[in-house]
């Protein structure tokens, strides 16, 4: 039985196959599920040498990723912020690195850590990453409120600029 076969199986026992405009749903639900399968490698943070160590902040980048308890989506914007040691990083990597974390079923905490580690292994550098987000789990099931829920995750040694930055 292929993948789509199992997925058409489980929608028809929830009594799905009756919607005429369902008849491809099976497919495109595999679509979006392996556009979010993990198992890619991160992607490379391209830095270059820098006098200075004035911060660094990146605000409202977008992202989307599923929760991994539900595979129901969660979505929202982050802010990155940095204070260069002898490097910067090109100002796509970190939307990049956002999105490849973000790529794939896990917790918002996960993925701020994730992406705050990340940063950190390759900048050399304190850095911290504020995730605003709505969670579709919380607003479309359990106490069906909506609400943004906010992370930060921290790695190095933040001054009081880094942590106002993200404060």
């Amino acid at each position: 039985m292929s993948p789509v076969d199992h997925l058409q199986a489980v929608l028809d026992s929830l009594g799905y196959r009756a919607d005429p405009e369902g008849r491809d749903t099976p497919g495109r639900l595999l679509e979006v599920l392996e556009a979010f399968a993990p198992g890619r490698p991160p992607p490379r943070i391209e830095c270059f040498d820098a006098p200075g160590h004035d911060l660094v902040v990146i605000r409202a980048i977008p992202f989307h990723s599923l929760c991994a308890h539900h595979l129901l989506p969660f979505f929202g914007d982050a802010d990155i912020a940095y204070r260069p040691t002898a490097r910067i990083a090109g100002l796509g990597a970190l939307p990049r690195a956002l999105r490849h974390f973000a790529r794939q079923p896990q917790l918002q905490e996960r993925l701020g850590a994730a992406l705050a580690e990340h940063l950190y292994t390759h900048l050399d550098a304190p850095v911290g990453v504020r995730l605003r987000a709505r969670q579709m789990c919380m607003e479309m099931r359990g106490i069906e409120s909506p609400g943004t829920v906010e992370t930060i995750a921290w790695r190095g040694e933040p001054d009081d600029a880094l942590r106002r930055a993200l404060g």
